[in-house]
């Protein structure tokens, strides 16, 4: 399959698109709130609200992956230092991390955990033939969004290359659901509360 794997037919369909779009919009809203409320992050906003905002996004899609709202699996991963986590989501034979970037056709930044699923997964997709590596069913995608506004200017699901300077394919969301309602349930106030002290004790963590 992974020789003709499909991102808009094989795992971004409309309604795959619309879940992901409603729980980064939520997400980002719970990140705004949460900067604007918490006194010392009010003091550094600008710096601050990019980190919350992968935070919440990350918090949010893992929430929603354990309810079945969104159709993968989540799980946390350490790196190999273990001093930092990131989301990874599955669906069949697909892995995906989630990045925030600065525009919508960038790429993330190279990283390991970045490079080595470039590295072991979409080895027979096209932009892959000249790496000597045996064929696998593997592919990997990035979830990029962002920016500095209220609700996410893009969201972006792309197979990278192997040395992260372009897609090989890509869609984006925001384009794909065009003008469909985004519900952004089951976000409640417990939920943004929740988020909200998590953040807290995550300051007052690495302030201690």
């Amino acid at each position: 399959m992974a020789q003709n794997f499909d991102l808009r037919s094989d795992l971004i369909t409309p309604r795959t698109a619309l879940s992901l779009v409603a729980a980064f919009t939520a997400a980002y809203e719970m990140a705004v709130y949460t900067v604007d409320t918490i006194d010392f992050l009010k003091e550094y906003r600008d710096q601050a609200l990019p980190h919350i905002k992968n935070w919440a996004v990350e918090s949010e899609l893992h929430r929603r992956s354990k309810e079945g709202v969104i159709p993968f699996e989540a799980t946390m991963h350490f790196n190999s230092r273990h001093n930092h986590k990131h989301l990874e989501l599955r669906k069949n034979e697909v892995t995906l991390t989630v990045s925030q970037t600065q525009a919508i056709k960038m790429p993330p930044r190279e990283c390991c955990f970045r490079n080595a699923h470039c590295l072991e997964g979409q080895t027979v997709l096209p932009g892959f033939d000249d790496l000597e590596s045996e064929p696998c069913d593997k592919i990997y995608a990035i979830l990029t969004h962002g920016w500095g506004t209220v609700k996410p200017a893009f969201i972006v699901c792309g197979i990278p290359n192997h040395n992260m300077t372009a897609w090989i394919q890509s869609i984006n969301l925001l384009q794909l659901v065009g003008n469909a309602i985004i519900d952004e349930s089951p976000i409640t106030n417990d939920i943004v509360l929740d988020f909200k002290d998590k953040v807290v004790s995550k300051k007052e963590h690495s302030l201690g």
